[in-house]
């Protein structure tokens, strides 16, 4: 059975997977266009995606870096180096006499760069010449070339005959002789060179500091790729082929995507729907297949949405209701499977309500503020008061939503599109209010819920079981109607579920119809019939009421909460009077057991506070004259006894509510039999008559 109802399950989801899938690529697939190059464009063809032009980049980057052109750099080292042979050629002349040779001085030279620098008859001359006037040719030739070097010499011939002769002007401004003057200015033509010269690396450095400064050709997703009536050159064929428009191929990515996302949604939605506490309830067939359907339901509505923005407005997304799916299921289940639906609606309702064309920061941030934020606006069993109170807030945070992003993308806003767009936030916050109205009472009774509206339908007098009880036993049906009024009063003051207490209050003895007479309030002074009984008979009757109650009201198709609560209101309680009278009649060992209720224990809060009530409601009317404080006295002797006899130990009612119900017990049977004043006989027609009118 178990392993039927996985394969169950797991077709549902696979089936939802699939229908979440092909909602996804629909939504999202390329319209692939059929065009030639060199044709005519029969439309206006826009690209499907946003995608990087690669081709387009690379010739821009190209275009770019031609246009950087050479870099060249002043190469101030170049006169250090051309120094450094002056300083080699005159350091050749050191340690020189008389008997040094023209020879000796060459073979000096030929280690050096300098070598060949001067011809012999002028190497001669300053072989000859003495060691001042050598330092002297030195230093003029080393300060010409300073000087010249300095500034940028280019390479062109023209650049370099200038330089050389602004360095012989300034060894003709020397007190040279004209002999050594011609030697200065011929090791100053040899040795002056181009100094601002191609440099490679910073000509790399710029193109590359070009290049980086290109932004990447962005084909935007629904940029405008050709005219209609235009002709498709092979550049704009290029660019659709990139975009896809006219590749069929590249509609498989979109298809692949959506079902991956699909599969990504509906496994993390059905592992939690498995981890839950009411899985039972979740993967029953029944309730799968309605979540299921509900989340499908609202992609539908978002899908008609996004249709209708495409020729309408860009904005449209913000109609759709994006709570309603999340309150329903927020309602009739719990939060966490509201949070489920929530980031399905966020993901694949963003992508859907804007039909997969510009799904973006805004979009994903809007739909995600209103599902999430309907988790926790509501709660289970909520009233639809709170529920509408609920929806304002909604259309409230909506309209905030949306102006605060458009504030973010510095979007200029009008007053009219303030205006146009906060009636589309509130018309979204009505509509999922509006749905979640129109769908709770159809899923109530689906998903097991009890509404309001269903208890108040209960409440009738006319309902067949009330009328049953009332002819039947009409001692029993007062007692219920009392029990009702302090169920109700007590969970108000608790926080619990009032009108749940109330109505399983009016049914919680139904089961005392079977053998009215037996119960002491509808014996109306008649005899007895538990003196013809041995008290273990008398005890199998009494104890038998809660289970014959549930049984009527199960086949009558009351709410299981109402049956629940009939077969708990007395738990595993003890009969003490048949239990204190069967051990007075037998000598021998009673068991206590044999005299207490079978159970269960009071499951919910409603269920201990009915069974506190009903006890105090019978122990007070037994009394006789009942003061309040012998009201309060009871009472809390009731609940002491309760408590040590371990019946709330199953719900959730704390030791301090268990009190507040007592006190609220108090308050109302004070209430009710407070001291009236008692009127002395009147014997006179008109005495009578005027004590009449006063009361």
């Amino acid at each position: 059975m178990q392993q039927a109802k996985n394969w169950t399950v797991a077709t549902i989801s696979l089936i939802f997977f699939l229908l979440l899938g092909a909602i996804l690529y629909f939504t999202v697939r390329p319209s692939i266009i059929s065009v030639e190059p060199l044709g005519i464009a029969e439309q206006d063809i826009r690209s499907p995606i946003t995608v990087e032009d690669r081709v387009a980049t690379e010739r821009l980057k190209q275009e770019v870096t031609n246009g950087v052109g050479s870099q060249f750099s002043l190469r101030r080292e170049f006169a250090d180096q051309q120094i450094a042979k002056v300083e080699q050629l005159f350091a050749a002349f050191d340690k020189t006499d008389d008997e040094t040779e023209l020879a000796d001085i060459k073979n000096r030279l030929n280690s050096t760069e300098a070598n060949g620098a001067l011809a012999d008859e002028e190497l001669n001359s300053l072989l000859e010449a003495d060691k001042n006037t050598r330092q002297t040719v030195e230093d003029v030739t080393v300060t010409a070339l300073q000087q010249v070097m300095d500034d940028r010499i280019e390479t062109s011939s023209e650049a370099v005959a200038e330089a050389r002769d602004r360095a012989a002007a300034i060894i003709d401004q020397s007190p040279l002789s004209f002999e050594f003057r011609a030697i200065s200015k011929t090791l100053s033509d040899e040795l002056i060179v181009p100094n601002y010269v191609f440099d490679s690396e910073a000509t790399r450095q710029k193109e590359q500091e070009a290049v980086d400064a290109v932004d990447p050709v962005i084909i935007q997703e629904g940029q405008l790729l050709v005219n209609q009536g235009e002709v498709v050159t092979r550049e704009v064929y290029r660019k659709l082929e990139l975009s896809g428009a006219i590749d069929p191929n590249r509609s498989l990515a979109p298809l692949f995507g959506s079902f991956l996302l699909s599969a990504l949604l509906t496994g993390g939605f059905l592992f939690m729907l498995i981890r839950s506490k009411i899985k039972d309830l979740l993967l029953s067939p029944k309730i799968l297949v309605t979540v299921y359907g509900l989340l499908l339901l609202q992609l539908g509505i978002f899908f008609g949405v996004g249709y209708i923005g495409v020729d309408y407005t860009t904005y449209a997304y913000i109609l759709a209701p994006t709570a309603f799916v999340v309150l329903l299921l927020r309602i009739l289940i719990d939060e966490r499977v509201a949070l489920a639906s929530a980031f399905i609606t966020m993901i694949a309702g963003s992508i859907v309500v804007t039909f997969g064309q510009s799904t973006n920061f805004m979009t994903l941030v809007y739909v995600a503020t209103g599902s999430f934020l309907a988790v926790f606006l509501v709660e289970p069993k909520i009233q639809r008061k709170r529920l509408f109170l609920s929806g304002v807030l909604l259309g409230l945070v909506n309209i905030i939503m949306v102006i605060a992003l458009l504030l973010l993308r510095n979007v200029q806003i009008s007053w009219e599109m303030a205006m146009y767009l906060s009636g589309f936030a509130v018309i979204s916050a009505l509509l999922s209010i509006v749905l979640t109205f129109g769908f709770l009472p159809f899923l109530e009774p689906w998903f097991g819920v009890l509404s309001s509206g269903r208890l108040i339908e209960l409440m009738s007098p006319t309902h067949p079981l009330l009328r049953k009880l009332l002819m039947e036993a009409p001692g029993t049906y007062h007692h219920s109607m009392m029990v009702a009024n302090l169920a109700e009063s007590a969970c108000e003051a608790i926080g619990a579920d009032g009108l749940l207490a109330r109505v399983a209050s009016y049914y919680h003895d139904l089961g005392k119809t079977e053998r009215p007479l037996h119960f002491i309030e509808n014996q109306q002074g008649g005899g007895n019939p538990h003196d013809r009984l041995t008290p273990e008979e008398s005890a199998d009757i009494i104890m038998a009421h809660p289970y014959d109650g549930a049984d009527l009201l199960r086949r009558y198709k009351l709410p299981k909460e109402i049956i629940d609560i009939a077969e708990q209101h007395h738990g595993t309680s003890l009969l003490k009077y048949f239990y204190v009278k069967a051990k007075e009649d037998q000598e021998k060992d009673v068991s206590e057991s044999r005299f207490r209720y079978p159970g269960p224990k009071p499951q919910t809060r409603e269920a201990a506070v009915v069974m506190i009530v009903d006890s105090i409601e019978a122990a007070v009317r037994s009394q006789k004259q009942p003061t309040p404080e012998k009201i309060r006295m009871l009472v809390r002797s009731i609940i002491r006894d309760k408590l040590a006899d371990g019946q709330f130990e199953e719900c959730e009612l704390t030791t301090k509510e268990i009190w507040l119900v007592g006190e609220s017990a108090c308050e109302t049977l004070t209430g009710l039999f407070h001291e009236r004043i008692e009127y002395p006989e009147l014997k006179k027609e008109g005495e009578l008559h005027a004590n009449h009118l006063e009361r």
